[in-house]
């Protein structure tokens, strides 16, 4: 098969996307005190989104792979990508709880003879969207990855220790301290405080706080450290690190970095790299004022 010159992770990222997968994808049950989809923010989503997002896939996979192509004449038919997402939002019924219930208790053969247009619609693709993946995965990861490590082989003989290698999902260990940085002349400290959350606060994205927090606003204590920087040199693919100090007490868990840091793949400015953790003091206050999780905080040790 004849890769396409655009990005074919892309097309099956897309392929997989996220609105027929929340409401395809069985639910979890409550009663194992698992995450459910009862509790998917699906009103947000909608607010927020629309109906545009399934014809923005559909538009992508058209535009990437060609009209003619296969999974493409699949998909659409005669419809356009405006009609098929509109025909298929308004006309499934998979955000029923109780009928995706009885998909899962029914298994494959209650799903084989389901005639909702969103399974039909994985149904008519699956093969073809298994072939693209198998594709991928054989012409481009395997190859990319076979390559990677000889790269790596190379470097380290050429360059020793003196280079930190690529991540590759093992353990490392990172040294740095706390610290801030200058930005425009600016002192910029290392630490923010739960109060600055509320002084950003406008009632609009990206600075919207949920009214739980509003609520309680005077119950919290407004010098609570939240997040702090650090000189240690991370890149994407950090989050949820443990942070640990001299005495291996946990500290922070890493979640990003400053504006400078994007580049960090690339080089390391200790004046102005720095990596961004959430303080463990914040994470404690949300967890007993806000979300009352005394369940969670006795099995950690610390109700």
């Amino acid at each position: 098969m004849r890769m396409s010159r655009r990005p074919l992770s892309a097309v099956l990222a897309l392929l997989a996307s996220p609105v027929p997968l929340l409401l395809a994808s069985p639910p979890a049950f409550s009663d194992a005190g698992m995450w459910t989809f009862h509790d998917f923010p699906r009103e947000l989503v909608k607010a927020r989104y629309g109906a545009d997002l399934s014809p923005a896939w559909l538009e992508r996979v058209r535009e990437w792979l060609g009209p003619d192509a296969p999974i493409v004449r699949a998909l659409l038919s005669r419809d356009s990508p405006d009609t098929l997402a509109a025909r298929l939002v308004d006309g499934s019924e998979l955000a029923d709880p109780a009928l995706r219930r009885r998909l899962w208790d029914g298994g494959a053969a209650r799903v084989d003879a389901s005639h909702d247009p969103m399974i039909e619609l994985a149904r008519s693709v699956d093969g073809e969207a298994r072939a693209l993946r198998k594709s991928y995965e054989d012409e481009v990861e395997a190859p990319v990855q076979a390559a990677s490590e000889k790269i790596a082989r190379a470097r380290f003989s050429a360059y020793g220790t003196s280079l930190p290698p690529d991540a590759t999902f093992t353990l490392r260990l990172n040294f740095g301290t706390v610290q801030g940085w200058k930005e425009d002349g600016r002192e910029i400290e290392p630490f923010t405080r739960l109060a600055r959350l509320f002084e950003r606060a406008t009632g609009e994205e990206p600075f919207r706080i949920p009214d739980s927090w509003l609520a309680l606003r005077a119950q919290l204590d407004p010098q609570t450290p939240f997040n702090l920087s650090t000189s240690n040199d991370i890149v994407g693919g950090n989050s949820g690190s443990p942070l640990i100090d001299a005495q291996g007490r946990l500290v922070g868990l890493m979640f990003d970095g400053n504006i400078h840091s994007i580049a960090g793949s690339y080089w390391y400015d200790p004046q102005l790299n720095r990596a961004v953790a959430v303080d463990p003091a914040v994470m404690l206050e949300a967890l007993r004022k806000v979300y009352k999780a005394d369940g969670l905080l006795s099995e950690l040790g610390l109700h």
